[in-house]
């Protein structure tokens, strides 16, 4: 696999994004609602769909051997061994009330193992990405290594997530029990995850996520030396119930005390 022509790509992106969205913001936000049940709500945008088009052209042009796996199209086949995963606009609830928490996120796996992804926030002018060995933040023009904390120690860690609407109000509380004051509700999204690289909080737990919500930042999550699997423990590349520690010791405690919640 060729990290380097990867990483240039995906480096060069953000940019292309951001004045993408500087244009179509000024055609306005259109909302409609893409759930079968009528009494959820899964918002989808003009936005989401005009990003993956856009996206999708950019790496058909200089990638077209490639397949291609997205929330808003059909996906493109192929014979070779590389995926890219495309979520347009992750955080779409935060978009659309004008939070600025939302993100691009677009990542490359080679067969089935994620390699390299891209999380570019368009509203906080910085984005994240990662190489084959390291991960980075990029702000102001700056180029900085990111390295997630060493803190084990239950008694002290931050924990954020977000359970989607997925478990019981009542299995949600004996989860955020299992942590005490530790654990923090926050609906940031990517967000959550690119935290725990730099090293703000030491852990996210979250479910019901999608492939596409979790691929890209996969090996952004891996390389600042954080781990990141299934509650089951199990890789995490097929997205579902996703725990992020940021160290081995850390993430082995927090999946003990989330066993109880692996069983149906």
């Amino acid at each position: 696999m060729d990290y380097k022509n990867t990483f240039n790509f995906l480096r060069s992106l953000p940019a292309k994004l951001n004045t993408f969205y500087k244009k179509k913001s000024k055609s306005g936000i259109k909302v409609n609602n893409k759930s079968k049940n009528k009494k959820d709500f899964d918002p989808v945008t003009n936005f989401d769909k005009s990003f993956e088009k856009y996206i999708r052209s950019l790496i058909l042009k200089r990638f077209p051997k490639d397949s291609i796996i997205g929330e808003e199209f059909d996906d493109k086949k192929s014979d070779n061994y590389f995926q890219w995963s495309i979520d347009p606009i992750d955080g779409t609830r935060a978009f659309v009330i004008g939070a600025p928490t939302w993100s691009n996120l677009i990542g490359l796996s080679f067969k089935e193992k994620s390699k390299v992804g891209l999380a570019n926030f368009p509203e906080l002018n910085k984005f994240y990405l990662n190489d084959q060995k390291k991960s980075y933040i990029f702000k102001n023009n700056k180029k900085k290594i990111i390295k997630s904390s060493n803190n084990s120690n239950l008694k002290t860690i931050k924990i954020i997530g977000n359970f989607h609407g997925t478990l019981s109000y009542e299995r949600q509380r004996k989860v955020i029990k299992k942590f005490g004051w530790s654990f923090r509700l926050a609906g940031f999204d990517a967000l959550n995850y690119c935290l725990l690289a730099e090293g703000t909080v030491d852990a996210v737990i979250e479910a019901n996520l999608k492939p596409y919500d979790i691929l890209p930042l996969i090996p952004i999550i891996k390389n600042s030396g954080a781990i990141v699997t299934n509650w089951k423990n199990e890789p995490a590349e097929t997205g579902g119930n996703i725990i992020a520690s940021s160290n081995k010791a850390l993430h082995y405690k927090i999946l003990r005390l989330l066993k109880p919640f692996t069983k149906k």
